[in-house]
């Protein structure tokens, strides 16, 4: 067997051998999930001009300096602009002042805005204020929240929403991203039920990864092309992964059928057909006889073993990998989190926990390791939120230690 680690190690360094191409998405698109291709650049300055943040008067700052609410200041109102209106060719005067809109230009030579609430109108028409501006106040400068150059995405960054409001802001309209990875989803077992609506015969049970599985790779933000299932046939395994192999993937994933049982018959049936074999068996729990092999034509397989939790753990540590090493983005980083009681178990296997985290009052992350921890038992997932990971050589943990945690998807954390 080999450590979680060293496991991860080989994925990333033959997955990230797979080159994905790439391809232009309109911010019309859904961009959320996508991986960033190449560095992006604010093409322009962000504000473009100088602009008002509010309704009011532009003035010159040093025409009010003796402004006070006694011995008020008037200056003559030497016309108006509104938002949308060109960047006035004309520089304001000393002595007057220009209605200004929100969002309009700032004329050349006024350096502050007054509101409009704390000027008076006086009958002769001029206008009276009665109280000095701080220097640039109510002024939106050129370039102040983006200066031409500005790096705004990195190449292998994960893009979501919130990227939409400074790209449209900046008038980028595209973006080019990292094609999604193609992938195949495999379960095997003659007990499984795949018609979650029909009724189970004596000694059947309803199939829980293939469903799990297929939303975790769109939480990922994989096509998943194909999810099928093979009744621990080796004939029929073989004959389906020669179709899938036709409809060139990127990667193959399967659940069951890796242990050494009378009906384990993944890795012989790879074997057979000239795989590499790159792993089998993993110092982990659950999940211990998991699988990686390239098949001869560089397609990555993933076998991961058939107990619901076991699946879950692979798809979410291993697959996750493999996909990031696709898509050119960095390995996954562990939160850090204070654990809330005493745990303990045996050193030889690093363990991943159905776990719970929040934040404490004192803004720290604490996390509880919840109850129902065998690798069938899937009650936790009504309320887990994040996965516990204890090291190998660890035997006992007190309560105040800290301790590894992850979200339970990894897009819903750091990256």
């Amino acid at each position: 067997m080999i450590s979680y680690k060293e496991a991860c190690d080989i994925i990333y360094a033959v997955a990230k051998e797979t080159k994905l191409e790439t391809e232009v998405l309109s911010l019309n698109d859904d961009i959320s999930g996508r991986v960033c291709a190449r560095e992006v650049l604010a093409p322009i300055d962000i504000q473009p001009f100088d602009n008002s943040a509010m309704d009011g008067f532009a003035v010159v700052r040093e025409d009010l300096l003796e402004a006070t609410q006694d011995n008020p200041v008037i200056l003559e109102k030497a016309g108006g602009i509104s938002a949308g209106d060109s960047v006035p060719e004309a520089i304001l005067q000393r002595g007057s002042c220009v209605h200004i809109m929100t969002g309009a230009p700032v004329p050349y030579g006024a350096d502050a805005v007054v509101p409009i609430e704390l000027v008076k109108m006086e009958e002769n028409g001029r206008l009276s204020f009665f109280s000095v501006p701080e220097a640039g106040a109510h002024i939106r400068c050129a370039g102040e929240d983006f200066k031409k150059g500005d790096v705004l995405l990195q190449q292998g960054q994960y893009l979501d929403t919130a990227h939409i409001l400074p790209l449209a802001t900046l008038g980028i309209s595209n973006v080019e991203v990292v094609r999604k990875p193609r992938v195949a989803f495999i379960s095997t077992g003659r007990e499984l039920v795949d018609d979650l609506s029909g009724s189970l015969g004596s000694g059947q049970i309803y199939n829980s990864n293939r469903p799990y599985a297929v939303a975790l790779l769109d939480d990922f933000g994989i096509d998943c092309f194909e999810a099928s299932t093979i009744h621990d046939d080796p004939e029929e395994f073989k004959k389906g992964l020669v179709a899938l192999l036709d409809q060139n993937p990127d990667m193959i994933i399967s659940s069951g059928a890796v242990s050494a049982g009378a009906f384990d018959f993944v890795k012989s049936e790879l074997q057979e057909m000239g795989a590499e074999i790159l792993y089998h068996k993993i110092k982990i729990k659950p999940g211990k006889p998991n699988l990686l092999a390239r098949l001869p034509n560089g397609t990555l397989y993933f076998g991961l073993p058939g107990n619901p939790v076991a699946t879950a753990v692979g798809m979410r540590f291993f697959i996750d990998t493999a996909i990031r090493a696709m898509s050119g983005v960095k390995n996954e980083t562990a939160f850090r989190g204070r654990l809330e009681h005493d745990y303990s178990k045996k050193a030889g296997l690093q363990m991943f926990l159905k776990g719970s985290m929040s934040v404490s009052e004192d803004g720290g992350l604490r996390v509880s390791i919840l109850e129902g921890q065998d690798s069938f038992m899937v009650k936790p997932f009504l309320k887990m939120n994040a996965w516990v990971s204890i090291p190998e050589e660890v035997s006992n943990i007190k309560s105040g230690d800290i301790v590894d945690v992850y979200p339970l998807y990894p897009r819903n954390g750091l990256v």
